[in-house]
């Protein structure tokens, strides 16, 4: 898996936990937090990037804009986002997780790479549908 699949399903159940008033969205909650970890991960590793391309004045100090974050020049700003796409492309070990009721699971293909015990309904492929 790569940090690019893990931020595209957070955001998918962040999108679907709403008020967590079903068993469904109670399950999303579950595996949400267990993708949480491998996101802090990813969180760290942008933020030492962040802090790598960072300006900093002769002695070695961050310089920090009005608004208390850090500052960047024209080419560390082309560097850091040259990184964070970079990192995104990272792939990361996961376990991927066992669903031992997976009622109500079926229509949330984007977790077929992350779970486990869940028969998902069957998707189109956008070649099939021209």
């Amino acid at each position: 898996m790569t940090y690019k699949d893990l931020i595209f399903t957070m955001n998918m159940l962040v999108g679907n936990i709403d008020n967590q008033e079903t068993k469904v969205q109670k399950k999303l909650v579950k595996i949400h937090g267990k993708l949480k970890t491998a996101y802090e991960q990813y969180a760290d590793k942008l933020n030492d990037l962040r802090l790598e391309f960072a300006e900093v004045d002769d002695k070695g100090h961050l310089i920090m804009t009005e608004k208390g974050e850090y500052k960047y020049s024209k080419e560390s700003t082309k560097k850091l986002q040259a990184a964070g796409k970079e990192l995104l492309d990272q792939e990361f070990d996961f376990d991927t997780i066992d669903v031992l009721n997976p009622a109500g699971l079926e229509s949330h293909t984007y977790l077929k790479d992350w779970v486990k015990g869940v028969e998902f309904d069957a998707v189109e492929d956008d070649a099939d549908i021209l």
